[in-house]
């Protein structure tokens, strides 16, 4: 079950981090069936890795913020 939440994830991670490089091109006026694959991969991999470090702040932030709420009890 842990395997198969991890699989959905990445999969979710790289539509989105695909999504977000194809609208970063068309936003500088660049198509993205233009640009060589190498180049758009390693663009990919690049906002994989943004997307999956601002998830563990943001994980962190919600762990602390309940772990700050048990021990206060608010």
């Amino acid at each position: 079950m842990l395997d198969k939440a991890k699989e959905n994830f990445e999969s979710e991670v790289n539509k989105y981090a695909r999504r977000n490089i194809i609208a970063k091109l068309e936003k500088q006026g660049i198509d993205h069936t233009q640009v060589d694959d190498s180049d758009f991969d390693s663009l990919l991999a690049a906002e994989i890795e943004i997307l999956k470090s601002d998830s563990k702040k943001v994980g962190m932030g919600i762990g602390i913020g309940i772990l700050i709420s048990l021990v206060t009890g608010i």
